[in-house]
């Protein structure tokens, strides 16, 4: 149970209020094996609805296919920029005035060092490597649907580049394997039409064009590395700043189990983290309209109430003018405020809160969900001489660094956080966690 300030029941009342999206997590189960072991299947731009891209061949041959398979229906050359999209249930691929039409059309490259870019009037361009497969978007016939078939340590590149802007080599290696086991642990929450999205659905991933090579190097150095407990691959999650102690999976999110690996744990390497401690100013009304809108009826306040022993939050219970008090999630909570109030960012769920005159004052510690592996105590890790295999296991607990080829790919349960909302920029670094 909590407190106003140091530690009992905290009840801020009130106001108006308006609406939370509970984005948290649910419990998606893994399929028995990824499609292929060196590749991942990535949507690209999935938030964008776009009817319509020019594709550029940036280092080519590459080849178009009809469903049917068999030969090339179309070839396209170094240079050469064609026009793809969607009209009704087909898509298509126009180069002057021939145009191909199918239910699916596939851009496969010729050689290993083929690569293409993706433009639009609403998309900046970007380049990528490996194949392009094109059909209508599952949600919308309207909406085309881009998958890159990327060769793995492309993508691994990739995505430490966006993910982990820190300069060090053992804290660089260490994002380069739990990016490779995050993007291998392929779950059915997609539906089966692509493994992971570019943004933070999963991980960012915007091709070849931001592969640095410190990023590129982590993932020569690790390549085929990947994180296992009991033999399968673990949900190798993380985030920017733990404040000082991490958090177990079930205390964040509606999981259906505590996962061995996923457990909370003093952190004395977050003490230079520049979001080690933070505070924030929020409207009082602004908050409550918000809280309202959520809940359809009247929000006069809320309470901090379940922690975990360490401080971090776990529960808010909202109180409402109909004498109903419901709980959720303190990470709901935290996203629906960063979400829904402009200038606002609560960085994690380990605060405290207080009301001074019209306003909420949060005090906390640390940046994202606090789960798994923390940015900035990699970093510090890796200046102090620690590798990156004893980072690793220093944030995941019991794990083993295993080559994919030797991973068991059992069915197993997993938290997936579901769509979770892009923290405030984060200048010191190109992007932070959850």
């Amino acid at each position: 149970m909590s407190s106003p300030l140091s530690g009992s029941w905290t009840s801020l009342t009130l106001g108006l209020v308006f609406s939370l999206i509970v984005v948290g997590a649910t419990s998606v189960r893994a399929q028995s094996t990824p499609d292929s072991l060196d590749r991942v299947r990535v949507r690209l731009h999935h938030q964008s609805n776009v009817s319509e891209v020019k594709l550029t061949v940036e280092n080519g041959p590459l080849a178009v296919y009809l469903p049917s398979g068999g030969s090339p229906a179309m070839r396209l050359q170094t240079g050469e920029t064609v026009v793809a999209g969607i009209r009704q249930t087909d898509v298509y691929v126009r180069r002057k005035n021939n145009g191909l039409y199918a239910t699916r059309l596939d851009l496969r490259p010729a050689g290993e060092d083929a690569s293409w870019s993706v433009s639009s009037d609403q998309l900046e361009a970007r380049t990528y490597s490996g194949e392009l497969h094109l059909a209508p978007a599952p949600e919308t016939n309207a909406s085309l649907l881009l998958v890159n078939d990327v060769p793995l340590n492309d993508y691994v590149a990739s995505v430490v580049a966006e993910e982990y802007g820190l300069d060090d080599r053992a804290g660089t290696r260490a994002m380069a394997v739990v990016a490779r086991t995050y993007g291998l642990f392929a779950s059915a929450k997609f539906g089966g039409a692509y493994d992971q999205a570019d943004g933070t659905a999963s991980q960012v991933y915007e091709g070849l064009d931001v592969i640095t090579d410190r990023s590129r190097r982590a993932a020569r150095a690790t390549k085929n590395e990947v994180l296992t407990y009991d033999g399968n691959l673990i949900q190798s999650v993380y985030f920017s700043s733990s404040g000082g102690h991490t958090a177990n999976n079930e205390d964040v999110w509606d999981a259906e189990q505590p996962l061995p690996y996923l457990r909370g744990r003093d952190d004395p390497y977050d003490e230079g983290s520049p979001h080690h401690r933070w505070s924030v100013t929020v409207d009082r009304s602004s908050l409550l309209q918000m809280l309202t809108r959520d809940q359809g009826t009247l929000v006069e306040g809320f309470v901090i109430e379940d922690k975990a022993a360490h401080g971090r939050v776990e529960t808010v219970k909202i109180l409402r003018s109909d004498e109903k008090t419901p709980k959720m999630k303190a990470n709901a909570f935290r996203l629906l405020v960063n979400r829904n109030l402009e200038a606002v960012t609560l960085k994690s769920t380990w605060f405290t809160a207080r009301r001074q005159g019209d306003q909420y004052v949060f005090e906390g510690r640390g940046f994202g969900h606090g789960v798994g592996l923390s940015q900035w105590g990699a970093h510090t890790m890796a200046q102090r001489g620690r590798s990156y295999r004893e980072i690793l296991r220093f944030y995941y607990t019991g794990v083993e660094i295993k080559p994919v080829e030797n991973v068991q790919f059992d069915s197993i349960t997993a938290p997936v956080a579901t769509s979770p909302s892009p923290s405030a920029t984060d200048t010191s670094t190109r992007r932070i966690g959850w």
